[in-house]
Protein backbone atom coordinates (compact mmCIF):
# COMPACT_ATOMS: atom_id res chain seq x y z
CA UNK A 1 0.00 0.00 0.00
CA UNK A 2 1.53 3.33 -1.11
CA UNK A 3 0.87 6.65 0.62
CA UNK A 4 0.65 9.21 -2.16
CA UNK A 5 2.42 12.57 -1.66
CA UNK A 6 -0.92 14.39 -1.61
CA UNK A 7 -2.36 12.09 1.03
CA UNK A 8 0.91 12.25 3.02
CA UNK A 9 0.81 16.06 2.90
CA UNK A 10 -2.75 16.06 4.24
CA UNK A 11 -2.06 13.54 7.03
CA UNK A 12 1.15 15.21 8.22
CA UNK A 13 -0.55 18.59 8.32
CA UNK A 14 -3.49 17.19 10.30
CA UNK A 15 -1.44 15.28 12.87
CA UNK A 16 1.05 18.10 13.47
CA UNK A 17 -1.73 20.63 13.98
CA UNK A 18 -3.33 18.29 16.52
CA UNK A 19 -0.19 17.62 18.57
CA UNK A 20 1.61 20.97 18.21
CA UNK A 21 -1.17 23.55 18.16
CA UNK A 22 -3.94 21.74 20.06
CA UNK A 23 -1.51 20.02 22.44
CA UNK A 24 -3.03 16.55 22.04
CA UNK A 25 -1.12 13.34 22.62
CA UNK A 26 -0.07 11.54 19.47
CA UNK A 27 -2.15 8.41 20.10
CA UNK A 28 -5.25 10.42 20.96
CA UNK A 29 -4.83 12.61 17.88
CA UNK A 30 -4.25 9.61 15.66
CA UNK A 31 -7.31 7.71 16.94
CA UNK A 32 -9.41 10.77 16.15
CA UNK A 33 -7.96 10.82 12.63
CA UNK A 34 -8.75 7.12 12.12
CA UNK A 35 -12.34 7.57 13.33
CA UNK A 36 -12.91 10.69 11.24
CA UNK A 37 -11.66 9.25 7.96
CA UNK A 38 -12.56 5.58 8.44
CA UNK A 39 -9.17 4.00 7.76
CA UNK A 40 -9.06 0.25 7.31
CA UNK A 41 -7.02 -1.70 9.86
CA UNK A 42 -4.18 -2.09 7.36
CA UNK A 43 -4.25 1.62 6.48
CA UNK A 44 -4.36 2.58 10.17
CA UNK A 45 -1.22 0.58 10.94
CA UNK A 46 0.67 1.91 7.91
CA UNK A 47 -0.27 5.54 8.50
CA UNK A 48 0.51 5.23 12.22
CA UNK A 49 4.11 4.17 11.49
CA UNK A 50 4.53 6.93 8.95
CA UNK A 51 3.15 9.72 11.16
CA UNK A 52 4.87 8.42 14.30
CA UNK A 53 8.23 8.90 12.58
CA UNK A 54 7.35 12.47 11.60
CA UNK A 55 6.26 13.43 15.13
CA UNK A 56 9.31 11.76 16.72
CA UNK A 57 11.54 13.97 14.55
CA UNK A 58 9.41 17.14 14.68
CA UNK A 59 12.06 19.42 16.25
CA UNK A 60 14.71 18.41 13.74
CA UNK A 61 12.31 18.68 10.79
CA UNK A 62 11.41 22.18 11.91
CA UNK A 63 15.12 23.11 11.92
CA UNK A 64 15.88 21.36 8.62
CA UNK A 65 12.95 23.01 6.89
CA UNK A 66 14.28 26.42 7.90
CA UNK A 67 17.82 25.45 6.93
CA UNK A 68 16.69 24.64 3.38
CA UNK A 69 14.71 27.86 2.93
CA UNK A 70 11.23 26.82 4.03
CA UNK A 71 9.35 28.30 6.98
CA UNK A 72 10.30 26.89 10.38
CA UNK A 73 6.73 25.86 11.17
CA UNK A 74 4.20 23.15 10.31
CA UNK A 75 3.61 24.52 6.84
CA UNK A 76 7.35 24.63 6.18
CA UNK A 77 7.84 21.06 7.41
CA UNK A 78 5.04 19.79 5.17
CA UNK A 79 6.40 21.60 2.12
CA UNK A 80 9.96 20.40 2.78
CA UNK A 81 8.78 16.79 3.14
CA UNK A 82 6.65 17.14 0.01
CA UNK A 83 9.72 18.23 -1.92
CA UNK A 84 11.44 15.05 -0.70
CA UNK A 85 8.38 13.00 -1.75
CA UNK A 86 7.99 12.05 1.92
CA UNK A 87 10.88 9.61 1.42
CA UNK A 88 12.52 9.21 4.82
CA UNK A 89 15.83 8.01 3.37
CA UNK A 90 16.27 11.35 1.59
CA UNK A 91 15.24 13.29 4.68
CA UNK A 92 17.69 11.33 6.82
CA UNK A 93 20.50 12.10 4.41
CA UNK A 94 19.74 15.82 4.76
CA UNK A 95 19.69 15.56 8.56
CA UNK A 96 23.04 13.78 8.66
CA UNK A 97 24.61 16.24 6.20
CA UNK A 98 23.46 19.26 8.21
CA UNK A 99 24.34 17.73 11.60
CA UNK A 100 28.00 17.35 10.55
CA UNK A 101 28.36 21.13 10.54
CA UNK A 102 27.64 21.54 14.24
CA UNK A 103 29.22 20.82 17.63
CA UNK A 104 28.69 17.41 19.22
CA UNK A 105 25.72 18.43 21.37
CA UNK A 106 23.89 20.15 18.52
CA UNK A 107 24.76 17.21 16.26
CA UNK A 108 23.19 14.75 18.71
CA UNK A 109 20.21 17.09 19.16
CA UNK A 110 19.61 17.12 15.39
CA UNK A 111 20.23 13.41 14.78
CA UNK A 112 17.76 12.29 17.46
CA UNK A 113 15.51 15.36 17.59
CA UNK A 114 15.85 16.42 21.22
CA UNK A 115 16.16 19.96 22.57
CA UNK A 116 19.84 20.98 22.85
CA UNK A 117 19.38 21.87 26.54
CA UNK A 118 18.12 18.34 27.20
CA UNK A 119 21.15 16.78 25.48
CA UNK A 120 23.52 19.06 27.43
CA UNK A 121 21.85 18.24 30.75
CA UNK A 122 22.38 14.52 30.12
CA UNK A 123 25.80 14.79 28.48
CA UNK A 124 27.79 14.63 31.71
CA UNK A 125 25.71 11.81 33.15
CA UNK A 126 26.53 9.10 30.58
CA UNK A 127 29.37 8.40 28.14
CA UNK A 128 28.54 9.96 24.78
CA UNK A 129 27.98 6.57 23.10
CA UNK A 130 25.54 5.58 25.86
CA UNK A 131 23.75 8.91 25.63
CA UNK A 132 23.23 8.50 21.88
CA UNK A 133 22.09 4.90 22.34
CA UNK A 134 19.60 5.98 25.01
CA UNK A 135 18.13 8.82 22.95
CA UNK A 136 17.92 6.58 19.90
CA UNK A 137 16.17 3.87 21.94
CA UNK A 138 13.61 6.37 23.28
CA UNK A 139 12.72 7.22 19.67
CA UNK A 140 11.93 3.61 18.74
CA UNK A 141 8.42 2.31 19.33
CA UNK A 142 8.16 -0.69 21.65
CA UNK A 143 5.23 -2.59 23.15
CA UNK A 144 5.40 -5.00 26.06
CA UNK A 145 2.68 -7.26 27.46
CA UNK A 146 2.68 -8.87 30.90
CA UNK A 147 1.23 -12.34 31.29
CA UNK A 148 -1.30 -12.56 34.14
CA UNK A 149 0.06 -15.81 35.55
CA UNK A 150 -2.91 -16.25 37.90
CA UNK A 151 -5.07 -16.78 34.79
CA UNK A 152 -2.84 -18.76 32.44
CA UNK A 153 0.63 -20.12 31.76
CA UNK A 154 3.23 -18.38 29.64
CA UNK A 155 2.71 -20.95 26.89
CA UNK A 156 -1.07 -20.40 26.90
CA UNK A 157 -0.67 -16.64 26.76
CA UNK A 158 1.73 -16.81 23.79
CA UNK A 159 -0.62 -19.21 22.00
CA UNK A 160 -3.57 -16.88 22.60
CA UNK A 161 -1.65 -13.91 21.19
CA UNK A 162 -0.37 -15.79 18.16
CA UNK A 163 -3.92 -16.86 17.25
CA UNK A 164 -4.83 -13.17 17.10
CA UNK A 165 -1.86 -12.31 14.90
CA UNK A 166 0.47 -10.92 17.57
CA UNK A 167 3.97 -12.43 17.64
CA UNK A 168 5.90 -11.95 20.86
CA UNK A 169 9.22 -12.74 22.47
CA UNK A 170 9.65 -13.35 26.25
CA UNK A 171 12.25 -11.27 28.06
CA UNK A 172 15.39 -13.33 28.71
CA UNK A 173 15.21 -12.76 32.50
CA UNK A 174 11.60 -11.82 33.22
CA UNK A 175 9.86 -14.45 31.10
CA UNK A 176 6.31 -13.36 31.92
CA UNK A 177 6.89 -10.05 30.11
CA UNK A 178 6.56 -10.32 26.33
CA UNK A 179 7.98 -7.98 23.69
CA UNK A 180 5.69 -7.45 20.72
CA UNK A 181 7.77 -8.11 17.60
CA UNK A 182 5.75 -5.58 15.62
CA UNK A 183 5.15 -2.70 18.04
CA UNK A 184 2.78 -0.97 15.61
CA UNK A 185 0.24 -3.80 15.76
CA UNK A 186 -3.01 -2.82 17.41
CA UNK A 187 -3.31 -4.14 20.98
CA UNK A 188 -6.43 -2.36 22.19
CA UNK A 189 -9.43 -4.58 21.62
CA UNK A 190 -7.33 -7.74 21.37
CA UNK A 191 -9.26 -10.71 22.89
CA UNK A 192 -6.27 -11.78 25.00
CA UNK A 193 -6.12 -8.30 26.55
CA UNK A 194 -9.88 -7.97 26.98
CA UNK A 195 -10.05 -11.31 28.80
CA UNK A 196 -7.19 -10.35 31.15
CA UNK A 197 -4.81 -13.07 29.94
CA UNK A 198 -2.21 -10.36 29.25
CA UNK A 199 -2.06 -6.69 30.12
CA UNK A 200 -0.08 -3.93 28.37
CA UNK A 201 2.79 -3.00 30.70
CA UNK A 202 6.29 -1.87 29.88
CA UNK A 203 9.18 -4.07 31.04
CA UNK A 204 10.64 -1.25 33.17
CA UNK A 205 7.30 -0.55 34.84
CA UNK A 206 7.03 -4.29 35.52
CA UNK A 207 10.45 -4.33 37.25
CA UNK A 208 9.44 -1.43 39.52
CA UNK A 209 6.22 -3.30 40.34
CA UNK A 210 8.19 -6.46 41.05
CA UNK A 211 10.44 -4.62 43.52
CA UNK A 212 7.32 -3.31 45.25
CA UNK A 213 5.72 -6.77 45.24
CA UNK A 214 8.76 -8.37 46.85
CA UNK A 215 9.22 -5.58 49.42
CA UNK A 216 5.66 -4.74 50.48
CA UNK A 217 4.19 -6.14 53.68
CA UNK A 218 1.55 -5.31 56.25
CA UNK A 219 -0.30 -2.09 55.50
CA UNK A 220 0.51 -0.86 51.99
CA UNK A 221 0.04 2.61 50.50
CA UNK A 222 0.01 3.20 46.75
CA UNK A 223 0.30 6.99 46.82
CA UNK A 224 -0.23 7.68 43.09
CA UNK A 225 -1.93 4.47 42.06
CA UNK A 226 -3.46 5.03 38.62
CA UNK A 227 -3.74 3.20 36.31
CA UNK A 228 -3.13 0.40 38.83
CA UNK A 229 -0.61 -1.79 36.96
CA UNK A 230 1.84 -1.91 39.86
CA UNK A 231 -0.98 -2.19 42.40
CA UNK A 232 -2.20 -5.43 40.78
CA UNK A 233 1.37 -6.76 40.95
CA UNK A 234 1.62 -6.10 44.68
CA UNK A 235 -1.80 -7.36 45.78
CA UNK A 236 -1.16 -11.10 45.19
CA UNK A 237 1.50 -10.97 47.93
CA UNK A 238 0.18 -12.74 51.02
CA UNK A 239 2.33 -10.41 53.13
CA UNK A 240 0.06 -7.44 52.29
CA UNK A 241 -2.75 -7.22 54.85
CA UNK A 242 -4.43 -4.00 53.77
CA UNK A 243 -3.92 -1.53 50.93
CA UNK A 244 -4.87 2.10 50.44
CA UNK A 245 -4.69 3.27 46.82
CA UNK A 246 -4.81 7.03 46.21
CA UNK A 247 -4.95 9.15 43.08
CA UNK A 248 -5.74 12.78 42.40
CA UNK A 249 -7.98 12.04 39.40
CA UNK A 250 -11.44 10.51 39.73
CA UNK A 251 -11.26 9.42 36.09
CA UNK A 252 -7.95 7.61 36.67
CA UNK A 253 -9.37 5.99 39.80
CA UNK A 254 -12.17 4.53 37.69
CA UNK A 255 -9.58 3.14 35.25
CA UNK A 256 -7.74 1.54 38.19
CA UNK A 257 -10.95 -0.04 39.47
CA UNK A 258 -11.66 -1.50 36.00
CA UNK A 259 -8.17 -2.99 35.77
CA UNK A 260 -8.43 -4.48 39.26
CA UNK A 261 -11.82 -6.01 38.41
CA UNK A 262 -10.57 -7.38 35.08
CA UNK A 263 -7.52 -9.09 36.56
CA UNK A 264 -8.91 -10.18 39.91
CA UNK A 265 -12.44 -10.95 38.74
CA UNK A 266 -13.84 -9.45 41.93
CA UNK A 267 -13.23 -6.61 44.35
CA UNK A 268 -10.33 -7.20 46.75
CA UNK A 269 -11.64 -6.57 50.30
CA UNK A 270 -8.17 -5.50 51.40
CA UNK A 271 -8.17 -2.44 49.09
CA UNK A 272 -9.55 1.01 49.84
CA UNK A 273 -9.58 3.40 46.86
CA UNK A 274 -9.34 7.11 47.62
CA UNK A 275 -9.53 10.15 45.37
CA UNK A 276 -7.12 12.61 46.92
CA UNK A 277 -3.77 14.38 46.95
CA UNK A 278 -0.97 12.42 48.63
CA UNK A 279 0.87 15.69 49.29
CA UNK A 280 -1.82 16.58 51.82
CA UNK A 281 -3.21 13.23 52.99
CA UNK A 282 -2.90 12.46 56.69
CA UNK A 283 -3.53 8.98 58.13
CA UNK A 284 -4.11 7.83 61.70
CA UNK A 285 -1.14 5.44 61.64
CA UNK A 286 1.95 4.61 59.62
CA UNK A 287 1.98 2.25 56.67
CA UNK A 288 4.54 -0.54 56.61
CA UNK A 289 5.38 0.14 52.95
CA UNK A 290 4.52 2.82 50.40
CA UNK A 291 4.96 2.98 46.64
CA UNK A 292 5.30 6.45 45.16
CA UNK A 293 5.29 6.09 41.38
CA UNK A 294 5.41 9.83 40.96
CA UNK A 295 3.96 12.08 38.27
CA UNK A 296 6.79 13.15 35.97
CA UNK A 297 7.76 14.59 32.59
CA UNK A 298 7.58 11.07 31.09
CA UNK A 299 10.94 11.68 29.42
CA UNK A 300 11.65 7.99 30.01
CA UNK A 301 8.54 6.96 28.06
CA UNK A 302 8.80 9.14 24.97
CA UNK A 303 8.31 6.25 22.56
CA UNK A 304 4.86 5.68 24.06
CA UNK A 305 3.83 9.14 22.93
CA UNK A 306 6.28 11.09 20.74
CA UNK A 307 4.19 14.26 21.18
CA UNK A 308 5.66 14.45 24.71
CA UNK A 309 8.98 15.41 23.14
CA UNK A 310 7.45 18.41 21.41
CA UNK A 311 6.24 19.89 24.70
CA UNK A 312 9.26 18.91 26.82
CA UNK A 313 10.79 21.92 28.59
CA UNK A 314 12.94 22.80 31.58
CA UNK A 315 9.95 24.65 32.98
CA UNK A 316 7.85 21.47 32.86
CA UNK A 317 10.62 19.43 34.50
CA UNK A 318 11.07 22.01 37.27
CA UNK A 319 7.33 22.01 37.86
CA UNK A 320 7.07 18.23 38.21
CA UNK A 321 10.24 18.19 40.33
CA UNK A 322 8.52 20.42 42.89
CA UNK A 323 5.48 18.12 42.88
CA UNK A 324 7.71 15.05 43.28
CA UNK A 325 9.59 16.51 46.22
CA UNK A 326 6.38 17.59 47.92
CA UNK A 327 4.87 14.12 47.43
CA UNK A 328 7.98 12.34 48.69
CA UNK A 329 8.32 14.65 51.72
CA UNK A 330 4.74 13.81 52.67
CA UNK A 331 4.81 10.06 51.96
CA UNK A 332 7.98 9.42 54.04
CA UNK A 333 6.08 10.76 57.05
CA UNK A 334 3.29 8.26 56.43
CA UNK A 335 5.32 5.07 55.94
CA UNK A 336 8.16 3.03 57.41
CA UNK A 337 9.62 2.28 53.98
CA UNK A 338 9.05 4.07 50.65
CA UNK A 339 9.82 2.98 47.10
CA UNK A 340 10.17 6.12 44.98
CA UNK A 341 10.05 5.66 41.21
CA UNK A 342 9.71 8.04 38.31
CA UNK A 343 9.61 7.42 34.56
CA UNK A 344 12.15 10.08 33.64
CA UNK A 345 15.71 10.07 32.35
CA UNK A 346 16.41 13.59 33.64
CA UNK A 347 18.34 13.90 36.93
CA UNK A 348 16.16 16.78 38.15
CA UNK A 349 13.38 14.22 38.65
CA UNK A 350 15.55 11.52 40.17
CA UNK A 351 18.95 12.04 41.74
CA UNK A 352 18.34 15.70 42.62
CA UNK A 353 14.97 15.00 44.28
CA UNK A 354 16.42 12.29 46.51
CA UNK A 355 19.64 14.23 47.20
CA UNK A 356 17.60 17.15 48.49
CA UNK A 357 15.43 14.78 50.54
CA UNK A 358 18.50 13.24 52.21
CA UNK A 359 19.80 16.72 53.11
CA UNK A 360 16.51 17.96 54.54
CA UNK A 361 15.06 14.83 56.17
CA UNK A 362 16.38 12.11 58.44
CA UNK A 363 16.24 9.20 56.01
CA UNK A 364 18.38 6.26 54.95
CA UNK A 365 18.73 4.86 51.43
CA UNK A 366 18.30 1.08 51.29
CA UNK A 367 20.30 -1.04 48.84
CA UNK A 368 18.33 -2.84 46.12
CA UNK A 369 19.59 -5.63 43.85
CA UNK A 370 17.63 -6.67 40.76
CA UNK A 371 18.55 -7.65 37.22
CA UNK A 372 18.58 -4.65 34.88
CA UNK A 373 18.77 -2.23 37.83
CA UNK A 374 22.00 -0.20 37.65
CA UNK A 375 23.58 2.63 39.63
CA UNK A 376 22.09 6.07 39.08
CA UNK A 377 23.93 8.87 37.32
CA UNK A 378 27.39 9.55 38.75
CA UNK A 379 28.31 12.79 40.49
CA UNK A 380 25.66 12.85 43.21
CA UNK A 381 25.96 11.95 46.89
CA UNK A 382 23.15 9.43 46.32
CA UNK A 383 24.58 7.92 43.12
CA UNK A 384 25.65 4.60 44.64
CA UNK A 385 22.49 4.02 46.64
CA UNK A 386 19.86 4.96 44.04
CA UNK A 387 19.22 3.29 40.72
CA UNK A 388 18.21 3.61 37.10
CA UNK A 389 16.73 1.34 34.49
CA UNK A 390 18.40 2.48 31.27
CA UNK A 391 16.16 2.37 28.15
CA UNK A 392 18.83 1.25 25.69
CA UNK A 393 19.87 -1.68 27.88
CA UNK A 394 16.42 -2.98 28.80
CA UNK A 395 14.70 -1.98 25.52
CA UNK A 396 12.04 -0.39 27.64
CA UNK A 397 11.26 2.83 29.44
CA UNK A 398 13.75 4.79 31.51
CA UNK A 399 13.12 4.80 35.28
CA UNK A 400 14.78 6.21 38.38
CA UNK A 401 14.34 4.10 41.54
CA UNK A 402 15.15 4.68 45.23
CA UNK A 403 14.19 2.72 48.34
CA UNK A 404 13.98 5.11 51.29
CA UNK A 405 13.67 4.39 55.02
CA UNK A 406 12.78 7.25 57.37
CA UNK A 407 14.81 6.97 60.58
CA UNK A 408 11.96 8.16 62.77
Amino acid sequence: MVITPEKARFLVNMILRSVVIEGRGFNSAYRALVRRYGFSEREAERYYKFLYNIVVHYSTLKFIAGYYGFKSNIQGIVEYLYKKSFTWRLVREDIEDVARNFSKFTRISLLYSYPSWFVKDLSGKLPLTDLEAMLKSLNEKKRWLRVVTSKCTLKEAISCLEKTGLNVKPHEVFHEVLLLKNPFKKVGGNPCVLSGVVIPQDISSYIVGLIAQNTASGDFLDACCAPGLKLVQVLPSSRVKRAVAVDLSEKRIRVTVRILSLLAGQADPRVIMLEGDSRRAIYSGKFDFALLDSPCSNSGALYDDPALKIHLSRRLIRKVQRIQYSLLSSVIKQSKLVLYATCSVHPLEGEEVVEKLVKEHDVELVKVRYPCLESAYAGYTVSRSTYRIYPHRIQGQGFFVALIMPRR
